[in-house]
């Protein structure tokens, strides 16, 4: 009898169960599936018909930059004088600096690689195009501006980025 009494608990406590979950779906309205908070750019394969960087930035606006940077950089990145690393390290003054070479910041052996060269306008915009094409392995998982316009206001923004001599 005390068996008969425990199932008969059981059931009848599942088909409650089962009948507010129903009913909660039917009185309460899907909501839509969440989207990222940061509209991430996507890659789109390389046509080769991009102008010259020196060419796009004579047009460029650092002003529009920055929005790009506060958008899509933010985030990881500061911009600020001797600023923090965040997730990336910070990028005021990177401009004319040999890659990979801020202190107290690990950077992946992809993008250590490139110690040799000069973060130049024209070395940023291919970074910024497509930054696992530059270095395959970066830690950096960003697909990249596909508008050339924006990656040349981005690198006007961050030419602005220098300390100011007194």
């Amino acid at each position: 009898m005390r068996v008969n009494q425990v199932g008969a608990a059981f059931l009848i406590a599942a088909v409650a169960f089962g009948g507010s979950w129903g009913m909660g779906n039917l009185l309460v309205p899907h909501r839509a599936a969440a989207q990222t908070a940061v509209p991430m750019p996507q890659s789109t394969p390389d046509d080769g018909q991009d102008p010259p960087i020196e060419t796009l930035l004579a047009h460029a606006d650092a002003a529009k930059g920055h929005e790009i940077a506060d958008h899509q950089c933010a985030m990881c990145h500061s911009f600020a004088p001797h600023g923090p690393s965040i997730i990336g390290p910070d990028l005021f003054g990177v401009m004319g600096t040999h890659i990979g070479d801020i202190p107290d910041y690990e950077f992946s052996e992809a993008l250590s690689a490139h110690k040799k060269d000069v973060w130049t306008p024209a070395l940023l915009a291919e970074w910024l195009k497509k930054p696992d094409a530059f270095a395959p392995g970066t830690k950096m998982a960003f697909p990249g501006i596909t508008s050339a316009t924006d990656r040349a206001n981005l690198v006007a923004y961050i030419q602005t980025l220098v300390e100011e001599k007194n």
